[in-house]
């Protein structure tokens, strides 16, 4: 077991990524606002006064912004939500797991391999049901498949569709996306296509194969179409 009292939570920033709420969205696949509430917490109004929604993430909060394993984390939030799990339980479920983890719970390798088993034994509500907590556990283990690890923590992510040819890395350029071997960001290769209209000019540019600008422009181009 982990001396989480000792764990600092690595801070936003180059070294360990950063993410506007917006590009968190994005990524994500949510709404800004949703992101927001994840990760900070929300007021909403009684009938007499005002309550308080604690945060999910269990780090101490640069509001704003998230570094890569905030991210991450946000994954496994969004996974929950959609599964019909209330968030005040997806909360508990985080805060469990964070007593016995650390702050990144959810990207540690213990949970994300161990699955079923440590999610539903630290989860409330509908997490405990049989259906819902096979879905969670079949979903970190399809997880695993696209992260690398990096002390027991999930330093690496490749979106599935990409095969590994597109990633993003808590050290690699503020963990934006970029094309493998290269570590060039996609949103350069993207900008200078829409500019260029010729991946053959791109590819030259940059002295890369055509096949990364092509998986770059294609990667780009999915946010700008689902905007």
């Amino acid at each position: 077991m982990l001396d989480v009292e000792v764990q600092t939570a690595p801070q936003p920033g180059l070294r360990h990524g950063i993410y506007s709420y917006r590009e968190a969205a994005r990524l994500l696949g949510v709404a800004s606002q949703r992101v927001s509430r994840w990760a900070d917490g929300y007021v909403f109004q009684l009938k007499y006064g005002q309550g308080k929604s604690r945060p999910v993430l269990q780090t101490e909060r640069h509001p704003g912004v998230l570094s890569f394993a905030e991210l991450f984390e946000l994954f496994f939030v969004r996974e929950y939500v959609g599964l019909g799990v209330p968030l005040q339980h997806v909360r508990a479920t985080a805060e469990a797991l964070a007593r016995e983890f650390g702050p990144y719970p959810f990207s540690r390798s213990e949970v994300l391999i161990g699955g079923r088993e440590l999610l539903v034994k630290n989860a409330e509500g509908l997490l405990r049901r049989p259906d819902v907590g096979q879905l969670v556990a079949d979903y970190a283990e399809w997880m695993v498949k696209q992260v690398q690890f990096r002390q027991e923590v999930v330093g690496r992510y490749s979106p599935p569709e990409f095969d590994d040819q597109v990633f993003l890395d808590r050290e690699i350029r503020g963990g934006e996306a970029v094309v493998t071997e290269f570590a060039i960001p996609t949103r350069v290769i993207y900008s200078l296509w829409v500019r260029e209209k010729d991946m053959s000019v791109v590819a030259a540019y940059h002295d890369i194969p055509v096949g990364s600008v092509s998986l770059a422009v294609r990667y780009e181009a999915q946010w700008r179409l689902a905007a």
